[in-house]
C-alpha cells in the first residue's frame, strides 16, 4: 500500500510502525458514538496490524488502513480510513472513516475520502464501493454525498453500536460513477 497525499493531508498506510498511533485514536472517546471499536489491547492490535495485506492492487483482499495525519507543521494525527475487500466479494469494497472531534468541520473527511476511493477504484479492480453510517450521523452522510455516493436504502438492525442493533444507511458508489466523478476539476482540485 503506499502514502496518500491531498492538499492539506497525508495518509499513511497503515503498519507496524504506526499502529500504536492508531490504537491511540481508535479509543477517543468521541469515536464510539457511531461506531462499534473494539476494545482491545495496544499490543492484540498491533499484531492484527501484521497480518493484513500490504498491497492494494486486484488480487488482494483483507483490512487496508491509513492513518490520516495533516502535513502541517508540526503533523498531527486526525483520524483514520479503512478499506475492507472481503474473500467472497473480492468486487465490492467497503470503505469507512472517522476523525477526532476538534478535526471536524473543516472538510478533512471529504479530501480524505475522496483520495482513497481514487486509489481503491485506481490500484484494485473493484466494481463497487460501499460505505454505512447511522442515519443520525448526518455530518457522515454529507461527506458520503459530497464524495459522490448514492443513498441505496436503509438496513434495519445492520450494526451493533455500544451493544445495541442500531439501523444503518447503506451507500454506494460504482467504477462507472467513479469514472465520471474522477475527471471534474472540482474533484482534481480537492486532491492537489
Amino acid at each position: 500500500m503506499k502514502q496518500l497525499s491531498t492538499r492539506r493531508l497525508d495518509l499513511l498506510p497503515v503498519d507496524a510502525r504506526n499502529a500504536r498511533e492508531l490504537w491511540r485514536i481508535l479509543n477517543a472517546p468521541d469515536l464510539r458514538k457511531y461506531q462499534d471499536i473494539p476494545r482491545i489491547p495496544a499490543e492484540d492490535f498491533e499484531r492484527q496490524v501484521r497480518t493484513r495485506p500490504r498491497a492494494l492492487d486486484g488480487r488482494s483482499t483483507g483490512r487496508f488502513e491509513w492513518l490520516l495525519q495533516t502535513n502541517g507543521n508540526p503533523a498531527r494525527a486526525i483520524g483514520w480510513i479503512s478499506l475492507r475487500v472481503n474473500d467472497r466479494t473480492p468486487h465490492i469494497g467497503e470503505i469507512g472513516y472517522s476523525l477526532i472531534e476538534d478535526a471536524r468541520g473543516f472538510g478533512y473527511a471529504t479530501e480524505a475520502l475522496t483520495a482513497a476511493i481514487d486509489e481503491a477504484f485506481g490500484a484494485g479492480e473493484l466494481e463497487e464501493m460501499q460505505a454505512c453510517c447511522v442515519p443520525e450521523n448526518l455530518s457522515s452522510r454529507a461527506v458520503l454525498n459530497r464524495t459522490g455516493f448514492s443513498e441505496e436504502r436503509t438496513i434495519r438492525g445492520g450494526a451493533v453500536i455500544r451493544g445495541r442493533h442500531v439501523d444503518v444507511v447503506l451507500y454506494r458508489m460504482t467504477r462507472s460513477e467513479w469514472r465520471r466523478l474522477a475527471m471534474p476539476a472540482t474533484r482534481r482540485q480537492m486532491r492537489s
